[in-house]
């Protein structure tokens, strides 16, 4: 899947809109897992739903093997359907209280006609016991299941269509962190199992970073770095993504490495600062930073939108100060 200079508004008021996605170029590799982080309002569910056509692109284009999701037609929407699916955020609601469980996991073989009541009904259970489901939850209820079993059911209902593309938009969040645990690993098995190519959203680093083989970062509708996972979170090459690692619990940093306090809010989308998006919070701004817009720009192996991202983050530097433990 690719995306061109994809930007998604909404309507707010008489000739007022609000940019959720503005201007996204990014290509998702077959077979490799992407990472999508940044903070809350961000952007990510957007573009998330934007990939896979359920919200309308106000500009670029989301293709997928060659063809615009927006100009398919009827017959290739179904079998886009097929091929992409999304586990959702909340494993409460996601599920319709009023069906059994493999019922529901059913349901997109049945909307997509795919054969026989009798093989629809088999795959359903099948899919149900390769995210670990024990055969006798199959015929409960929702209402029935823990946080953890209902998440898998919702793994399950994605899975069951043999999709290529799993989008999983904050599939672990509502989760306690064992039961995140298994989630993740349970996602690594199927990943290989199915042959899926993955795109994970995330505001946790580190969930990220146990699942990702890239990530892109976003910040305010925008991408802002992309890097292969261990790079970047090794050695961060945007202002924002070094706010983000300083902030994370981790055993493992340097000791007396500072925790970076972003000065402000998070702008309003409906006025988003001039030049730099970021520029209001960050550490490194200079004057440039308050009128030149920044673009993706090559940085070692990854690409970083930072006008100063050659100055600060050196090629043959070992990485950024606050992750090395001097300012």
């Amino acid at each position: 899947m690719r995306l061109d200079e994809v930007s998604v508004r909404f309507p707010i008021a008489r000739r007022r809109s609000v940019s959720a996605v503005d201007g996204v170029s990014l290509e998702v590799v077959q077979g490799q897992t992407l990472g999508l982080i940044g903070e809350s309002g961000s952007g990510k569910s957007t573009l998330a739903r934007a990939m896979l056509g359920l919200v309308p692109t106000s500009a670029g284009s989301v293709t997928w093997e060659g063809v615009a999701v927006a100009t398919m037609s009827r017959q290739q929407r179904r079998e886009f359907a097929g091929q992409v699916q999304m586990v959702f955020q909340d494993p409460h609601s996601a599920l319709d209280p009023r069906r059994r469980v493999w019922q529901s996991v059913r349901e997109p073989l049945d909307v997509l006609r795919r054969g026989h009541r009798r093989d629809r009904d088999e795959a359903a259970r099948q899919a149900l016991q390769d995210v670990g489901l024990p055969t006798h939850l199959h015929d409960r209820y929702p209402h029935q299941l823990s946080g953890g079993q209902k998440q898998r059911v919702n793994i399950a209902r994605a899975l069951v269509t043999r999709p290529r593309l799993l989008v999983c938009d904050e599939s672990v969040a509502a989760l306690d962190v064992a039961l995140q645990a298994e989630i993740l690993n349970l996602l690594c098995d199927l990943k290989d199992e199915y042959r899926l190519t993955v795109v994970f959203i995330s505001h946790d680093l580190s969930v990220v970073g146990h699942i990702a083989d890239r990530v892109a970062v976003m910040y305010l509708g925008k991408l802002v770095e992309v890097a292969v996972a261990s790079d970047l979170l090794e050695k961060p090459r945007h202002p924002y993504t070094e706010a983000l690692l300083s902030a994370r619990l981790d055993i493992h940093r340097a000791p007396g490495a500072e925790r970076i306090i972003l000065r402000g809010d998070v702008p309003s989308p409906l006025a988003p600062p001039p030049g730099c998006r970021f520029h209001p919070r960050c550490m490194h701004a200079v004057a440039a930073c308050a009128t030149e817009q920044p673009v993706l720009m090559p940085v070692d192996a990854g690409a970083s939108a930072c006008l100063r991202a050659a100055d600060l983050y050196p090629a043959d530097n070992t990485g950024p100060s606050v992750i090395r433990g001097a300012r």
